[in-house]
């Protein structure tokens, strides 16, 4: 039996990750700090991984063969220079200590594209030097090193977008504000992103723990757009853009990088066949799941 333990199993990435898993025949168990509504196929364990003791129940419990490592401190606003960062760092590097320990045979941990910091084109996992501007992208370089020395999998996350998707990111805020109808204030919107579908995004991650593959891969789409034409597509779902204002508002950090893409050539040798929604259809599907829950006029 192939059993696999998933940390922040309950968020959004988590939960498009866990019918993957099960749909791959693997015996799927969630950790999460608080209790969960039941889900078909996962059993879940309550546990806080900043804790010793929360790390050693979440192994002792689940007895992994296999270990995908999401959990971390992401909410939109405050994940990036958090000193939260430094204490995830440490608990991470001492969760793949015991995991080994443990004789767990495959781990994956999961990272960001914030970790390469500014490039001037597409980041190559074994060519582009990292050069993290954030604590966030700091603190998880220092943890794909400690996984990728004890021979693990380590996966730099780009854009990724879709249902459950904090409130504050940049496609739930833009559907809220056109449907309310109320302008979007954004930037000149020529940073080019590579965006990723969250229901992709699953596919990847359970095609590289299935894999033999070791070291970085990039998670991405490698496709490549400007934010102004996601912006544009979106509102244009909502028939709504008139409201986009480009230039209304000025870009600084990260977020005024020209460039932040994926060459996904590594990714591409493990996930020949993966279906994919891509990013049209991915919008598509994302705008009517927030309609479903967001009040607003359309």
């Amino acid at each position: 039996m192939r059993r696999v333990l998933v940390t922040g199993a309950s968020g959004f990435v988590g939960r498009a990750l866990l019918p993957v898993l099960t749909g791959r025949g693997f015996e799927v168990h969630g950790v999460t700090r608080a209790t969960q509504s039941a889900v078909a196929g996962v059993t879940w364990h309550a546990a806080d991984l900043l804790t010793e003791a929360g790390r050693v129940h979440a192994l002792s419990a689940s007895r992994p063969t296999h270990l995908v490592h999401l959990a971390w401190e992401v909410r939109p606003g405050r994940y990036r220079e958090d000193p939260v960062n430094r204490l995830w760092a440490e608990a991470s590097i001492d969760l793949l200590s015991r995991a080994r320990a443990r004789g767990t045979q495959r781990i994956l941990g999961i990272g960001s594209c914030l970790e390469y910091g500014p490039q001037s084109g597409p980041c190559e996992e074994q060519v582009s030097q990292c050069r993290p501007t954030t604590l966030y992208g700091q603190a998880k370089l220092a943890t794909a090193e400690a996984y990728i020395a004890a021979g693990a999998a380590w996966g730099r996350v780009f854009v990724p977008f879709g249902p459950h998707e904090p409130e504050a990111r940049l496609i739930p805020s833009l559907i809220r504000s056109l449907r309310a109808g109320q302008h979007f204030d954004c930037s000149h919107g020529g940073q080019l992103r590579d965006f990723v579908y969250v229901d992709d995004l699953a596919q990847m991650i359970a095609a590289v723990l299935d894999s033999e593959l070791s070291g970085v891969v990039n998670l991405a789409s490698g496709e490549t757009r400007s934010l102004r034409s996601v912006i544009e597509h979106v509102a244009g779902l909502l028939e709504a853009r008139h409201l986009a204002r480009f230039g209304a508002v000025d870009a600084t950090g990260i977020d005024a990088e020209p460039i932040i893409a994926a060459d996904v050539r590594r990714l591409r040798g493990v996930t020949a066949g993966v279906p994919v929604v891509g990013f049209q259809e991915g919008a598509a599907r994302d705008v009517a799941w927030w309609i479903d829950r967001q009040p607003g006029r359309g």
